[in-house]
C-alpha cells in the first residue's frame, strides 16, 4: 500500500472538515444577528397579550399568527417553545400552528442564511413555501382538526404550569416585560434591560450550538465523502411529476431523520442538493425541521402523543405539497438554480475585506459585549 493511499481517508475526512468550515465561516454572522434578534424579542414581547389576540379560529387571527411568527424570528426549539406557551395561555391550535411556521420559515435572518449559502431562488422558494405552509395547514387543521384531543393538550400544559423549567424548555419560562412608555432606546440603558438580553442570547445560543456544528459537520461531509452515485439512487430525476414528487417527499422525510433542526439544517439541505437532490427536495429538507425527531420530541413533551402525532401528519403532507409547488413553480418559470455556479460560491473562501468578514467581526464584537454584560450581572447578582 502506498502512503497516498493510506493517507486517502484521511484527506477525505481533512476536505470534510475544511468544506464544513467554509459553509460555517459564510453563515456565522446571520447565525449570530438571527439570535440577536430572538433574544431581544423574547425580552420585550409580551406573550399574554399575544396569546388574547390569537384566541380565534377565524382566518383573520391565523394571519396576525402568521406575522407575529414572522417577526419573532425564532430558532426552532424556542419557536415550538413560544408556540405552545401561547397555546396554554389561549390561542387556537390553528393560530399556534400558524404562529409556530411562521417563525421558522417566514423569518429574516434565516433568509439571509440561505441566500448566502443558496440563492437568491431559495430564499424566494423559502418565503413563498413558509406562505403555503401557513394556508394548507389552517385549512386542513379547520376541516379534521380533533378538538377533544387539543383540548386534553391545553389542560396538559396547563397542569404543566410552573413544572417545566428552563433545563426542560428552554424558552418557556416568561420574562419580564419593560415600561412601554419608555422608549427602547431609554430601556437599552438600563442595566437589567441589557442583562436580561444578554442572558436569552446565551440561552438561545446554548439551544442550538450543538445542532449547528452538527449540521454544517454533516454537510462537509457529504460534501467530500459521499458520491453523487448515492443521491442519484435515492432521488428519482424531477423531470416528470411522480419523480418531482418523491424528490419532495424524500427531502421532507431526510430532515425529519436528519436530527438536525433549525439554522443547522440550511447546509444539510445545501450539501444534498449539491450531490443531485432536486430543488423541491432542498426546499423539503429546510421546511421539515419544525417535524425533526428532536423536534417531535419537545411537541410531545408539551402535547402529548395524540397532539403530536396529528402535528406530523398535517405537517408532513404540507411540506411536501408546498415543497413540490416550489420545484413545479421555478421550473416553469424557468428560474431554477444552477449547482455549478452555487457550488464555486460556495467553496470559495476570502479573508480580505468583504461583507462576511466585516459582518462576523462585528457580530463576535457584540457576542464579546453581551458575555461581558452577562458576567458582571452576575456579580451584581452575588453581590
Amino acid at each position: 500500500m502506498t502512503v497516498v493511499a493510506a493517507l486517502h481517508p484521511l484527506s477525505g475526512l481533512a476536505h470534510g472538515l475544511y468544506v464544513g468550515a467554509v459553509f460555517f465561516y459564510k453563515a456565522l454572522w446571520s447565525i449570530l444577528l438571527g439570535v440577536s434578534v430572538t433574544a431581544a424579542i423574547d425580552v420585550f414581547v409580551d406573550k399574554e397579550a399575544m396569546a388574547r389576540v390569537l384566541g380565534r379560529r377565524d382566518l383573520a387571527t391565523t394571519g396576525k399568527a402568521t406575522a407575529l411568527g414572522a417577526a419573532s424570528s425564532a430558532c426552532t426549539f424556542g419557536a415550538v417553545t413560544i408556540a405552545n406557551t401561547l397555546f396554554k395561555k389561549g390561542a387556537s391550535a390553528e393560530s399556534t400552528f400558524s404562529f409556530a411556521l411562521a417563525s421558522t420559515n417566514i423569518v429574516f435572518e434565516l433568509g439571509i442564511l440561505i441566500y448566502v449559502l443558496l440563492g437568491w431562488q431559495y430564499l424566494a422558494a423559502e418565503l413563498l413555501s413558509g406562505v403555503l405552509l401557513v394556508v394548507i395547514v389552517y385549512a386542513v387543521a379547520r376541516l379534521t382538526l380533533p378538538t377533544e384531543v387539543f383540548d386534553d393538550a391545553r389542560r396538559h400544559l396547563q397542569e404543566q404550569d410552573g413544572e417545566i423549567g428552563e433545563a426542560a424548555a428552554p424558552g418557556a419560562t416568561p420574562v419580564a416585560v419593560p415600561e412601554p412608555r419608555t422608549s427602547l432606546r431609554d430601556q437599552l440603558r438600563q442595566p437589567d434591560v441589557r442583562y436580561r438580553i444578554a442572558t436569552r442570547y446565551f440561552k438561545t445560543v446554548g439551544r442550538i450550538y450543538k445542532t449547528v456544528i452538527f449540521g454544517f459537520l454533516i454537510a462537509g461531509f457529504i460534501v467530500a465523502l459521499v458520491p453523487n452515485t448515492v443521491w442519484t439512487t435515492l432521488f428519482l430525476p424531477p423531470t416528470t411529476f411522480p419523480g418531482a414528487l418523491e424528490n419532495a417527499a424524500v427531502g421532507v422525510a431526510a430532515g425529519v431523520l436528519s436530527f438536525i433542526g433549525s439554522i443547522g439544517i440550511v447546509p444539510f439541505a445545501a450539501a444534498l442538493w449539491l450531490g443531485g437532490a432536486s430543488f423541491g427536495a432542498g426546499v423539503g429538507i429546510i421546511v421539515s425541521d419544525l417535524i425533526t425527531v428532536p423536534v417531535l420530541n419537545l411537541w410531545r413533551k408539551f402535547m402529548g402523543w395524540r397532539a403530536t402525532a396529528y402535528i406530523f401528519g398535517v405537517f408532513f403532507l404540507a411540506m411536501v405539497v408546498s415543497a413540490l409547488a416550489m420545484e413545479e413553480l421555478f421550473k416553469a418559470l424557468g428560474a431554477l438554480p444552477v449547482r455549478t455556479a452555487v457550488t464555486g460560491r460556495l467553496l470559495h473562501v476570502s479573508l480580505s475585506a468583504n461583507y462576511t468578514l466585516i459582518l462576523t467581526v462585528a457580530f463576535v464584537a457584540i457576542t464579546l459585549w453581551l458575555y461581558v454584560v452577562r458576567r458582571h450581572g452576575d456579580r451584581r447578582e452575588l453581590a
